[in-house]
């Protein structure tokens, strides 16, 4: 239990982290209002990475192999684009920044979770 609070703290700073390089190259494009945002946003991308994810990419198997694995990239910028539409506070302004906000989460969220084990 102790190691799931870490992790979901972890995302919720990985999200701050990355609003803050993403405004840098984008400025205004990707948002979030405060720390209890991240928290939410962080809350719902687990849960949806938990459980819809495996099932969207078991039904896009096929077209991950022939695309070399960038469909798996659209399915996280999707996940990411849900949780920006569902918690208030939270907003993204496009498809590039999406794009740029999911690799930059991705890359962050290991990062952090790779120094803290």
């Amino acid at each position: 239990m102790f190691k799931l609070l870490i992790t979901w703290v972890l995302n919720a700073i990985a999200f701050l982290i990355t609003q803050r390089i993403i405004d840098h190259f984008l400025p205004g494009q990707f948002r979030l209002r405060d720390v209890i945002t991240a928290l939410i946003a962080a809350f719902l991308l687990g849960l949806i990475n938990s459980t819809v994810r495996p099932v969207l990419k078991f039904l896009t198997f096929p077209l991950t192999i022939l695309t070399l694995g960038l469909s798996s990239l659209a399915i996280n910028v999707l996940c990411l684009m849900f949780v920006s539409w569902y918690v208030p506070g939270f907003q993204i302004g496009g498809i590039v920044p999406a794009i740029v906000g999911s690799i930059v989460l991705s890359i962050v969220s290991t990062l952090l979770n790779w120094f803290v084990k």
